[in-house]
């Protein structure tokens, strides 16, 4: 099938952390049209709350105008059915053993290193039976090209309770990349593949990641970049919560002009493939971390419109199609456990985490380029703290109950709010219009003791201080926590909040870049 776009969005990869730590068997609906229509025909959702549908018009006293609804193309018909072969159904069981370590090699190119060659970091320490799957975004086309992976995310599943913990790992942190040397992360698994590393490509990338993050990876999964629209566009789009007001111009073959320029204000937009694509990719005014952090608000959801689609037990007659379009080594039997597993997930117990700005420090590399050099006694800490299970889950207890009231002009802004208190953890009750103006945003508690409170939280999330914390204790509240937005809220204030679970001290200055020499490739082991 011809396919319509040159650049499709790293994005993708966002899509398989959904297929394996959740749904396994679901994104194969988009490379399969014909197992679409026979599994559903998706319908458009919105943002879920309990006891309130959200309403995405703005009221009368609107002064904003918010950015036009993309128009959802529909995507055209195929003019071939793709083919796949029914196998019978396997009952899912974790798997008998985990894959062996990668092999780390410690010979390296003979040409000077621009910084101290850092230790193996150690070992993260995990149950025996947590699998840990690197999901990696190429920026080929397919998976028949190497190139870079610029999307890197570990993805952490806890089986038994069941949780999974994401990381993320920016493109240029510069990792010492095993037999080769310094290196950005993102060209690990092509040098794997051109100078034959144990393992090829797969194996390099995984050991680096041990080596530098102490993370044992047993598995990969990595796409191309080329059906982000069409998964979309098959799910009937999607709702994100947009946090951020975001502009950008994009080359666009259906535009008059050859571009097309794109305002995303604050609110809940329903975007088509193209839209959702550009939303996930945009760079002009943004970090790659800000990318990060939009690709996993299409992840999520796209994540919602999929709950509603059956297709767990379709997974061992979709397996071949799954196997045409991404590169594994997760057989069918593990693709089964975690589509178990997933199953019975609760988004709750999904943990999001990032090597940020507070764990990387910026430097210029010898050749150049703009690289990220990690502080490596901070890292270590969030490692530890990024993979394990979120704290609900591991005292198997109740996430914090939060209503949600919106005081302002517009409706879909308590909808953003409520989103990012999901993304924190929160359990939202309920989102719904506030009983009078309020000009700040107002937190108010109806917990009855202070042990272990989310008032910090809540307060980092909404820039409050003291005075903007109501304490109501209720013993028996239905709630916990009532947030009150008001004509203050700024819903990208909880974008900039940099985690990291210690005080850090001041780094080490980097030195000053040595000049730079060719790598000389590699031997063959």
């Amino acid at each position: 099938m011809q396919r319509a776009l040159n650049h499709l969005s790293e994005g993708l990869t966002l899509i398989v952390v959904l297929v394996l730590a959740t749904v396994v068997g679901r994104w194969v609906i988009t490379t399969a049209p014909s197992v679409a229509r026979e599994i559903a025909t998706p319908s458009r959702t919105v943002l879920p709350t309990e006891t309130s549908t959200p309403t995405l018009t703005p009221r009368p006293a609107d002064t904003v105008t918010p950015s036009p609804t993309p128009t959802l193309t529909p995507t055209p018909s195929p003019t071939s059915t793709p083919t796949y072969t029914p196998t019978p159904s396997t009952t899912p069981h974790p798997p008998v053993a985990l894959p062996a370590p990668s092999v780390i090699l410690t010979s390296t190119n003979p040409t000077p290193h621009p910084l101290p060659v850092p230790e193996s970091m150690p070992l993260v320490e995990q149950p025996n039976d947590v699998i840990n799957i690197l999901l990696l975004g190429s920026d080929q086309q397919d998976i028949g090209s190497a190139g870079r992976t610029d999307v890197i995310i570990v993805v952490s599943v806890e089986p038994d309770l069941p949780s999974v913990s994401l990381l993320s790992i920016p493109r240029d942190f510069y990792a010492w990349i095993p037999g080769h040397g310094f290196d950005k992360i993102n060209t690990a698994y092509s040098y794997g593949e051109r100078n034959h590393y144990p393992g090829g490509g797969p194996g390099l990338i995984k050991a680096t990641i041990e080596y530098n993050l102490g993370i044992r990876v047993h598995y990969y999964a990595r796409a191309g970049f080329d059906g982000f629209i069409k998964i979309v566009d098959a799910l009937g789009g999607v709702d994100v919560a947009v946090e951020c007001p975001l502009s950008d111009t994009f080359p666009d073959a259906s535009s008059p002009t050859g571009q097309t320029d794109v305002d995303w204000l604050p609110g809940i937009h329903h975007l088509d493939g193209k839209h959702a694509l550009w939303y996930a990719r945009s760079r002009w005014s943004t970090s790659d971390f800000d990318r990060n952090r939009r690709q996993q608000q299409v992840l999520r959801g796209l994540y919602r419109q999929v709950m509603t689609l059956d297709i767990v037990p379709k997974i061992p007659q979709l397996w071949g199609t799954l196997n045409e379009t991404v590169s594994t080594d997760l057989g069918l039997d593990e693709m089964l456990y975690l589509g178990a597993i997933g199953s019975r997930l609760n988004t709750i117990n999904v943990k999001s985490r990032f090597v940020g700005k507070s764990v990387l420090q910026s430097w210029t590399a010898p050749n150049g380029g703009y690289v990220l050099v990690p502080y490596y006694d901070a890292l270590a800490s969030l490692v530890s703290e990024a993979l394990e299970p979120p704290a609900n889950a591991r005292a198997l207890q109740r996430a914090f109950r939060v209503e949600v009231w919106n005081g302002t002009p517009f409706e879909g802004l308590g909808h953003v709010a409520a989103e990012r208190l999901r993304w924190e953890g929160f359990e939202v009750v309920s989102v719904g219009p506030a009983d009078g103006a309020y000009p700040r945003t107002q937190i108010v508690d109806f917990t009855t003791s202070a042990k272990g409170s989310a008032i910090p939280l809540l307060m980092s999330l909404y820039k409050r201080d003291n005075s903007d914390v109501v304490s109501q204790p209720t013993e028996g509240s239905a709630v916990d926590f009532r947030v009150v937005l008001g004509s203050d809220y700024d819903p990208c204030v909880a974008t900039k909040l940099y985690w990291y679970p210690g005080s850090m001290a001041t780094p080490t200055p980097l030195p000053a870049a040595i000049p730079f020499a060719t790598p000389t490739p590699m031997a063959s082991p």
